[in-house]
Parts: C-alpha cells; sequence; structure tokens
C-alpha cells in the first residue's frame, strides 16, 4: 500500500474516534439544549399567560373607579377613564399574543376554547360598563353595577383553566424551575383574589349598601385562599441569587402594603357594613390598587429569575454543542492540514525523488524537479545528486570504455602501413572459409590486387622503399574505392576490394582505373628515385557457378594467377577466362 493512501486511512481511523466520540457526547448536550429550549418555551408561555390574567384583572381597577364616577367630575374621571382605556390595551395586547401562542392549535382545542371564552366574556363586561357610563350615577342600578363587575370577574375566571394548562406544562418541562414556577401562581392567584374582594366591595362602598350575606360568605371564603396561600411565599431569598435583593426588597413591599394594608381595610369594610362606611369605591379603589400592583411585580421578578436561569442552562448546553461541533470541525481541518502537510513535506518529494531515480535508471541525467526542504528530504536529494554523479562518472568510464574498445577493434582490423582494413577484416565479413560454406549476398564482387615485382624492389631498394610503395598503390587505390565498396590489404603485396552493386563490367571498369592508377604514374622514392610500379589484377563476381565467398575468392584468385601468369600489369576477369 502506498504511504499516502496508509496516511489517509490513518486519518480516517482518527477522524472516525472522533466522530464517534462526539457522537458519544454531543448527543447528550443536544437532548439536553432542545429541553432547556423547550423549558423557555414553556416558561415564555406562562408567563404570557400570567400576564393576560393580570392584565385582565388590572382591567377592573379603573374600570371600578370610573363607575363610581360622575363624568361631571371633570379630571378625575378623564384621567381615569384614559387609565381605563390604557388598561384595556394592556389586556388586549396580552390576549393577541396569548392567543399567538394557540393559533397553531386546531380550532376544537381546549385551550383555544377557553380563551375565546374569556375574550367574549371580557368583551360583554365592557360592553355592560360602557352602556353604564352613559347613564348618570344616580341613574344606575346598584343591580346593574354588580352584574357589569361580576361579568368582568367571570372574564378573569375564564383564563384560570388556561392558566392551570400553562401552569402543568410549565411544571412538566421545567421541574428545575418548579418552586418558582409555582410561587408565580401563588402571587397571581394572590392578585387575583385581592382583586376580586375589592371588586365585591365596590358596590356597596358606592350605594352605601350593606353587604349581602351571600356576598360576605364569598368574601370570607377569598379571605381564607389568601391566608393559606399567604404562608406559601418564602420569607427569604436564596442569597446565591444575584436577584435576591431585588426580591426581597419587593416581597418586604408586598407584606407591608397587600397582607398589611390591603387585607386589614377589606376586613375593617366587611366589618362596618351596615353602617358608614370609612372610604368611598374610588378612594378604596386607589388605595389597594398600588399593592396588587406590587403583587405583580414580585411575581414578574419571579419569572424573569427563572427565565433568567433556564436560558443560561441553554446558552451552556448550546456552548457545549458549539464547542464539541467546533473540536470535531477544527481536527477535521487539523486531519485535513496534516494530510495536506504530509503529502507537500513527504509523499510528493518522495514521488518526485522516486521518479528522479527512474531517470537515472533509464539515462536520463537531468535534474528533475524537487519538493521539501526538510532535512530528510535535503538528505534524500544529495544522495540523489552522488548517485547523479556516479551514474555520469560510470557513463564517462562506460563511454572511454566503448572508445577504447573501438579503438582497439580499428586497430585490430586496420594495417598499420597502409591504413587499409587488414584480412581480419575481410575475414569478418567472409566469415571462416574453412568452415561451413557462406552463401554470397546479392550483388557482390572481388577485386584482387598483386603488386608486380614487389620482392626485387625491397631485395634492392630496401624494406623502407618496399612500404613506401606499398602505401602509396594503398593512397592510389583508396582514392578510386569509395562507399559501399571497402579496400582491404590481403597480405604483403597483395590487396582486395571487395564491391557491392557492381556488374561485371563495371566491377572490370573499376580494376582497370585502379591498374592505371597504379601504372602511369612513377612513385618517388628517398633519394629522388623514380620507380615504376605496376599490379596484375583478378576479378570475380558472384553468379549461377560463384555461390560462396570460397568460390569467389577462388575465382578471383585463378584470374590473378592467370594475370600473372600472361606477363602481369594486366586484368584478368574470371568471366573471361
Amino acid at each position: 500500500m502506498q504511504l499516502q493512501a496508509q496516511l489517509r486511512m490513518g486519518a480516517a481511523l482518527l477522524l472516525g474516534v472522533a466522530v464517534g466520540i462526539s457522537g458519544y457526547v454531543l448527543p447528550g448536550y443536544l437532548n439536553a439544549y432542545r429541553q432547556s429550549s423547550r423549558n423557555v418555551q414553556a416558561l415564555e408561555s406562562y408567563a404570557q399567560v400570567l400576564e393576560a390574567g393580570n392584565a385582565v384583572s388590572a382591567e377592573r381597577g379603573p374600570s371600578n373607579i370610573v363607575l363610581s364616577l360622575d363624568q361631571d367630575a371633570g379630571q378625575p374621571y378623564e384621567s381615569t377613564a384614559a387609565r381605563m382605556a390604557r388598561a384595556r390595551d394592556r389586556a388586549d395586547q396580552a390576549l393577541a399574543q396569548l392567543s399567538g401562542l394557540v393559533q397553531a392549535l386546531p380550532p376544537e382545542n381546549q385551550r383555544r376554547q377557553e380563551l375565546l371564552s374569556t375574550q367574549r366574556s371580557l368583551m360583554r363586561g365592557r360592553a355592560d360598563i360602557d352602556q353604564l357610563l352613559l347613564h348618570a350615577p344616580s341613574d344606575r342600578s346598584p343591580q346593574q353595577l354588580q352584574d357589569a363587575i361580576d361579568q368582568m370577574i367571570d372574564a378573569r375566571k375564564q383564563l384560570d383553566p388556561l392558566i392551570d394548562s400553562f401552569y402543568g406544562e410549565a411544571m412538566q418541562s421545567a421541574p428545575d424551575q418548579a418552586g418558582i414556577v409555582q410561587m408565580a401562581r401563588v402571587l397571581s392567584d394572590l392578585r387575583e383574589y385581592g382583586g376580586r374582594m375589592g371588586s365585591m366591595l365596590i358596590v356597596p362602598l358606592s350605594t352605601p349598601a350593606p353587604i349581602a350575606p351571600a356576598r360576605q360568605l364569598v368574601l370570607a371564603r377569598l379571605r381564607g385562599h389568601v391566608q393559606e396561600i399567604h404562608h406559601l411565599i418564602p420569607g427569604h431569598i436564596d442569597p446565591s441569587d444575584q436577584d435576591h435583593e431585588d426580591i426581597d426588597n419587593v416581597r418586604a413591599q408586598v407584606e407591608r402594603g397587600f397582607f398589611h394594608h390591603t387585607l386589614p381595610l377589606i376586613d375593617t369594610l366587611v366589618a362596618q357594613s351596615g353602617s358608614s362606611y370609612a372610604l368611598r369605591a374610588a378612594a378604596f379603589t386607589r388605595q389597594v390598587m398600588p399593592d396588587l400592583m406590587g403583587l405583580e411585580k414580585l411575581e414578574n421578578l419571579f419569572m424573569q429569575r427563572a427565565l433568567i436561569q433556564v436560558n443560561r442552562t441553554r446558552r451552556d448546553n448550546r456552548r457545549h454543542v458549539l464547542l464539541i461541533g467546533a473540536c470535531l470541525l477544527g481536527f477535521c481541518v487539523f486531519l485535513l492540514a496534516l494530510l495536506r502537510a504530509a503529502e507537500r513535506l513527504v509523499t510528493r518529494p518522495l514521488l518526485l525523488a522516486r521518479q528522479e531515480i527512474i531517470n537515472l535508471a533509464q539515462g536520463d541525467l537531468r535534474r528533475a524537479p524537487r519538493a521539501g526542504n526538510s532535512a530528510e528530504v535535503r538528505a534524500l536529494h544529495d544522495a540523489l545528486d552522488i548517485l547523479r554523479r556516479h551514474h555520469v562518472n560510470s557513463m564517462q568510464l562506460a563511454f572511454e570504455r566503448d572508445e577504447l574498445s573501438r579503438s582497439l577493434r580499428r586497430q585490430a582490423h586496420t594495417d598499420a602501413l597502409t591504413g587499409l582494413l587488414n584480412r581480419h577484416a575481410l575475414e569478418e565479413i567472409t566469415g571462416d572459409l574453412s568452415a561451413e560454406p557462406v552463401r554470397l549476398s546479392k550483388g557482390r564482387g572481388l577485386i584482387l590486387i598483386d603488386v608486380d615485382y614487389f620482392k626485387p624492389i625491397n631485395d634492392v631498394h630496401g624494406h623502407i622503399v618496399g612500404d613506401l610503395v606499398l602505401r602509396e598503390v594503398a593512397s592510389r587505390i583508396m582514392r578510386l574505392v569509395a562507399a559501399p565498396h571497402v579496400a582491404f590489404r590481403y597480405g604483403g603485396e597483395e590487396f582486395a576490394i571487395l564491391t557491392n552493386g557492381l556488374s561485371m563490367e563495371e566491377l572490370c571498369t573499376l580494376a582497370e582505373n585502379i591498374r592505371h592508377a597504379i601504372a602511369d604514374d612513377e612513385i618517388t622514392a628517398p633519394g629522388a628515385q623514380r620507380l615504376a610500379v605496376t599490379a596484375s589484377l583478378g576479378v570475380a563476381k558472384g553468379d549461377s557457378t560463384v555461390l560462396t565467398w570460397l568460390d569467389l575468392l577462388n575465382a578471383a584468385d585463378a584470374a590473378l594467377y592467370r594475370a600473372k601468369a600472361q606477363g602481369r600489369n594486366q586484368l584478368v576477369s574470371a568471366s573471361s577466362s
């Protein structure tokens, strides 16, 4: 397996391990993030339904005051009417936001039905109040006033099932915030119960009239509920909570305002039933409204605390998810960078070095492109340079050896005196004539030349002059013999010319020219001696009777013998014999 494939397989294995670890850890944080998101959604929905309940309850305050005032009261009436309009806007906005939460539910869903009932009941209560406001206070009967106020109370009661539903969902989705969720519900109930008790006193205080026994019973029951849930409010908040000081301060205000002012004031007015009341409806409402708003404020602080905690948990879980994802992504990028670095620093340099070695083995001594600059790669490149120099030296030695071999071969095949090829070179062409006969190639011819009376020249003039004669004869032969024909010194004063592609007539013409070249010009010897030198020539060509080299040699030799026998300085062809 190639190194690059091994590196990739190792990287894939490491990535698989990283993915496996992430796959084991990430789902837990991802599920926790999803759960915390559901917790946030559940608490936000719960806070919204509580806000809707508080807004509907708070609308009763200015409505109760405006019902007890005459439109001729001027600025007090106008300011109260303006507060009632703002309270209605607040309630409408809260119910509209709540409607957005349940809008995706089927029309027959219980939550949608409960919200629609609340909205219809609230519209009826507002219509009743608006109708009463068209008449002077003296024209409004106590029963009409009480019916309008009861309709507003009923509108708030219609929200209780919806609040219960969101309360249960919040308790189930965010069990860690169960205490805060329950405390917000307690404060919402206190605010509503206190508001109902105050609203039930509006008609008696406006008339004034005694409180009906049935209403006194309802007031007593509500008073008992308030007393029971009062004990559920913690006396002190955990100091570890950064918002505990605000909650403690508002908690103290609620104790002073609602429990030590509003409730005792209601008890006093209920005790004054049937006699002269200490306060009228408008003054009473103005006194208790700030205390009821304190309950709302405390409730909002508790819900904010819960939302802050679950949002913090969600952010932590989200941070863990992103951190694990970022680590996995970073690890992938790291592996990719590592693979690229390995390819750039290791694999590619090795592949290029491999190609350079192959080139060297094939005789290409050029330096190939290289990559990598590490100490190990540089050492490899140095080794390649050493190998290249060694290869160059080896090739140089081989070239010199070949040149020497060719030189020796030339020397072995060249006659040292004349410069012509020697008999050994001829025999390499013709083969060993004593062995198996070698057939002639088509068109081969042979001219044998023998210098006439060469021995007397040696004997009279000496071997130096004899050698001079042989060199001059060889020179004159070489001037006339061109490729593809080849001249040889056959031995002593004998020469041979091996021809190729000449007819017998052309062969004889060449031989005759050589004879004239030798005989026509005297040879000047040392001492200004002029020697007339002639030669006898025998010519033969391969034909139907001359089939082998031995046949050709014998035929030319026989023709040469006849030329010498007939007086020398002539040529005889084998065809004329």
